[in-house]
């Protein structure tokens, strides 16, 4: 702990104004000039936790945006190096004639400071001691703005805008989901856009929804992610009420267990699983998607949720705000009814208020629809029960989805 308040206090003193002060975001025209917007080792808007891996030697170094602490909350421009063992963070500034230093050595532009202080192998503060020595390059998953246009709006997200882009890649151009964060947005949800992403790079599912990277050199900052031509889950069962057969509904849950399977492994409570929340591809193959809510841990207590949707719930989040995979499961167990009702609203007529009244005062459980397998009906009361510890995992759920699809094919093969 007083290592990590050595590197606040260093960081706030590197960051003091002197006749000029740091450089903010209305200085962007100043600052981040073409060389600098198109040098290997800047790396845009990007938050510590996720830069921070990427410097492992001493003398690593790469330049960024962050935000600056203080009341005001500005956008500053930083250098991060990596010295003894850890990495240190220097603001730069700006003085009145529009030169850039970190101490005492000023320069026209900020890539020229850069190259001085490696050229002459100038420590960026007395204090630290930290020299530039190597630039780490952006990662495949930092992408510029310029390989992205938006094409057309999809809907709306919890930070800002979807659009349907064109991203022209290494591989040529392909279409892609891009997910925008508002100009406007706080601190805090700048940050938990970035978690949301850094989250979804770990991922790699045939029924996940696949990120390629995110763009933050500039606004908006953006999440892109493999664009899914079928759209929403709940969208889909509406416009095809009493046109889908069982077999389509029983794969639909099962890929969806799939996919929630892998992500506990992965250690990933989702959080928000419904209908709305799964993607279809041209093929109808279904995706798991939108982790805005979604954590890598196993459990966690969050009394944030007057805008979550409450008929998703289980109990003791309900209750006590707690959520883990065994929440999961139960909104799984929500969402395959509204597969089954081919996209109705759960608890139909209720109000979120009335809903949680009968849910954890009275116990009461929705009946699912009656063309339920009675095998499928049987396994999401177990994930319905009261008691966290009794509901099956998403290996158990999968698995016994496995074997109900087997009987219903055998069944199907002797009519």
């Amino acid at each position: 702990m007083a290592k990590k308040d050595k590197k606040d206090k260093e960081e706030k003193k590197d960051g003091e104004k002197k006749e000029g002060g740091t450089i903010t975001q209305q200085d962007d025209e100043v600052s981040i000039t073409d060389d600098v917007r198109g040098a290997d080792y800047y790396h845009g808007l990007v938050p510590r936790v996720d830069i921070e891996p990427l410097l492992k030697k001493d003398g690593d170094f790469l330049l960024r945006k962050t935000d600056n602490k203080g009341e005001s909350c500005q956008i500053v421009l930083a250098i991060s190096a990596f010295h003894n063992d850890r990495v240190c963070h220097f603001m730069v500034n700006q003085d009145v004639d529009n030169s850039f230093y970190i101490e005492e050595h000023h320069e026209k532009s900020v890539s020229d400071l850069i190259q001085w202080h490696m050229r002459t192998k100038t420590a960026l503060s007395t204090e630290t001691g930290c020299k530039l020595r190597t630039p780490i390059e952006r990662p495949n998953w930092l992408l510029n703005h310029d390989s992205l246009r938006l094409k057309k709006k999809l809907g709306e997200g919890a930070f800002g805008e979807v659009y349907l882009a064109e991203f022209s890649g290494a591989t040529g151009k392909s279409e892609v989901a891009v997910k925008t964060m508002r100009d406007e947005a706080s601190r805090e949800a700048r940050l938990k856009f970035m978690k949301e992403a850094r989250l979804m790079r770990k991922f790699a599912h045939k029924h996940v929804v696949r990120i390629f990277g995110v763009a933050v050199h500039e606004n908006p900052l953006m999440i892109v992610m493999e664009f899914c031509t079928g759209g929403s889950l709940v969208s889909y069962l509406r416009k095809n009420k009493e046109k889908m057969s069982l077999g389509t509904k029983l794969r639909f849950v099962t890929e969806a267990a799939d996919g929630l399977w892998y992500l506990e492994r992965m250690k990933c409570i989702h959080r928000d699983i419904a209908a709305r929340n799964c993607l279809l591809t041209g093929k109808n193959e279904l995706k798991i998607s939108d982790f805005g809510m979604s954590d890598d841990k196993m459990s966690l207590q969050d009394d944030k949720i007057e805008k979550v949707p409450v008929k998703w719930l289980a109990p003791e989040t309900m209750q006590q705000r707690l959520y883990s995979t065994s929440s999961d499961v139960w909104s799984y167990g929500i969402m395959v009814w509204e597969v089954y009702s081919e996209g109705a609203d759960p608890y139909p007529g209720w109000t979120n208020l009335q809903t949680r009244a009968k849910v954890v005062m009275h116990d009461y459980r929705m009946e699912m629809p009656k063309d339920t397998p009675k095998a499928v009906s049987t396994l999401i009361a177990q994930c319905w029960e009261k008691e966290p510890g009794k509901r099956p995992n998403f290996g158990t759920i999968y698995k016994k989805l496995k074997e109900i699809n087997k009987k219903e094919d055998s069944t199907m093969g002797k009519t």
